[in-house]
């Protein structure tokens, strides 16, 4: 929001007649969704940080060595995991 938006919302909020645990209730709410915004936006900058964290050689070698595993052949040995 703009100046002028966050402006008109704060005169029309003032115009309200709103007892203080509305007053509270209300500032609790925008609190709490400033801080789920700050969480998301947190996440969502761990997770661009991680893009690149596989590219160049050593993402390409994990790649190759990946498809490699997949045409060898040889049988593998399955192990339960139960015992």
């Amino acid at each position: 929001m703009n100046a002028i938006s966050l402006n008109n919302l704060w005169n029309y909020l003032q115009g309200l007649s709103l007892s203080a645990s509305n007053q509270r209730w209300l500032g609790e709410r925008l609190i709490e969704a400033s801080a789920a915004r700050t969480e998301e936006d947190n996440k969502l900058e761990k997770l661009h940080a991680l893009f690149g964290s596989w590219s160049g050689t050593d993402g390409e070698r994990m790649e190759n060595a990946i498809r490699e595993s997949r045409h060898a052949d040889y049988e593998r040995e399955l192990v339960s995991m139960d015992e």
